[in-house]
């Protein structure tokens, strides 16, 4: 979800702010990989990780607290910790999860660009108040790096703007091109493929039905006739007369009526 929220924010004006409408484009997003989400969901959650980083850049802007950048770790002082409440103490005790991401989504900005980070500290120039001024999405555009501010005085004629880093996709948008190309793939797979064709059916006792029928019989001698050959126990004696001559199939119905009916011959 915070990939999503980046690339998104990324690509909108400057003082762009989240709202409800944004965030249900999110879930639809996270919906395309089965995740089953509501758009209230992904609001709880943004705003989860809105509030956490408004703890965390509170300890950080307190001077007598450190930040290990490798283990992205506030260090507090016990005696601190006794005055700040179970969640902060909780949030702030262990390796801050996706640290980067929610800084670089949520991290405010001055217009005059005062905004100074160190790598030891991190430390945020503002006065970390919870108005409900404050409580909207900060927006990251806004944040001017010191090497913007120095691309943007004039230069002296014939100088070139220095190279600008071009921006690596997030892992939640490399994924979706990676599934994308792997569907495309199926796709053109299954369109390529030629549909097997299906078995025809053959009934090889077709032409013995024939034979019989061209016989001269009653209705219920031909019952009689065909109940017998269609038995289980029959399938041997039907393949027999399959290929025997007009003259044994006539012989043998002949002979079967007369058995039936208790004629002797």
């Amino acid at each position: 979800m915070l990939d999503w929220c980046l690339d998104y924010m990324k690509k909108e004006h400057t003082g762009f702010k989240f709202n409800k409408a944004h965030l249900m484009f999110c879930a639809d997003a996270l919906n395309k990989f089965g995740m089953g989400v509501t758009v209230d969901q992904v609001d709880r959650h943004y705003r989860y990780h809105k509030e956490n980083w408004k703890i965390i850049e509170r300890a950080m802007n307190n001077s007598g607290n450190t930040f290990d950048e490798v283990r992205c770790m506030v260090n507090i002082s016990e005696s601190e910790k006794a005055t700040l409440s179970k969640r902060t103490v909780n949030l702030l005790a262990k390796p801050i999860k996706h640290f980067n991401e929610i800084r670089e989504l949520f991290m405010g900005c001055n217009a005059d660009g005062s905004l100074a980070m160190d790598q030891n500290t991190c430390t945020y120039g503002g006065d970390g108040s919870d108005s409900d001024e404050s409580r909207e999405l900060f927006d990251l555009n806004c944040y001017t790096h010191p090497e913007d501010l120095e691309a943007s005085r004039k230069r002296p004629r014939g100088k070139h703007s220095p190279t600008k880093r071009a921006k690596s996709k997030s892992h939640f948008a490399d994924s979706t091109d990676e599934i994308t190309g792997t569907m495309k793939s199926l796709q053109e797979t299954l369109a390529a493929t030629a549909r097997p064709q299906m078995p025809q059916l053959t009934d090889p006792h077709k032409a013995l039905r024939q034979r019989l029928e061209a016989i001269p019989m009653t209705p219920d001698q031909r019952v009689l006739v065909g109940e017998h050959l269609s038995t289980k126990e029959n399938k041997g004696k039907r393949g027999w007369l399959c290929n025997a001559s007009a003259d044994t199939l006539h012989a043998w119905v002949f002979k079967f009526l007369c058995d039936k009916e208790g004629i002797n011959l």
